[in-house]
């Protein structure tokens, strides 16, 4: 289990590449590793994502699972008056996604992280999630429970998952734990979800 992308400290042998995502009218050069997911560039799922979500102009958005940093790297770009936190339980994941906004710094934090254990009294207005589809459904669920009591009142949670991975169970559970949930964009299979509590 620990050479998987949701292992805290990925044992396999660091490996460093570049490579040069390109996502709603942004291109950035950005750093992935052996053990990160989608080390070998942009994944479908986290691009559509980034071209679906609407964020406010203000307030605080976590990216939730934040890999090496892709969906914040380039939605600090789009919306310049944002505060991004970036979680994720993969500390070599989360050194990347420091290197790779550190241009941003002043606005986009990274903390090792399962869930919000590192920011326990962080309120946010945006939560965005490509979830850990490999770590299993009660670790994504538990996810969706923590973003919940995280969001600020009217608070949002994007989430983006396949079809054939869960998307049906998932948009019930988000249901069920209060959410008004829309599907407002689907492709190849992916669905994006708007939830609001």
């Amino acid at each position: 289990m620990s050479d998987h992308y949701y292992a805290a400290t990925p044992e396999s042998e660091s490996r460093l590449r570049a490579v040069t995502i390109r996502c709603r009218g942004v291109e950035r050069t950005l750093w992935t590793d052996n053990g990160v997911f989608a080390k070998r560039g942009l994944d479908s799922g986290s691009a559509l994502l980034i071209e679906t979500v609407e964020l406010p102009g203000r307030g605080v958005v976590v990216d939730l699972g934040c890999g090496y940093g892709p969906v914040a790297a380039v939605l600090s770009v789009v919306y310049p008056g944002l505060s991004f936190v970036m979680l994720d339980v993969n500390e070599r994941a989360v050194a990347l996604a420091k290197r790779n906004t550190a241009g941003t710094r002043e606005r986009v934090t990274a903390f090792a992280s399962d869930g919000f254990a590192a920011v326990p009294d962080l309120r946010a207005d945006a939560v965005v999630l490509n979830p850990p589809i490999r770590a299993g459904k009660a670790v994504i669920y538990r996810l969706f429970e923590e973003t919940r009591d995280h969001l600020v009142v009217g608070g949002t949670l994007w989430v983006v998952m396949h079809k054939k991975h869960g998307a049906d169970s998932a948009e019930r559970k988000l249901t069920e734990l209060g959410a008004d949930v829309r599907v407002v964009e689907r492709k190849a299979g992916f669905r994006v979800l708007r939830c609001e509590w």
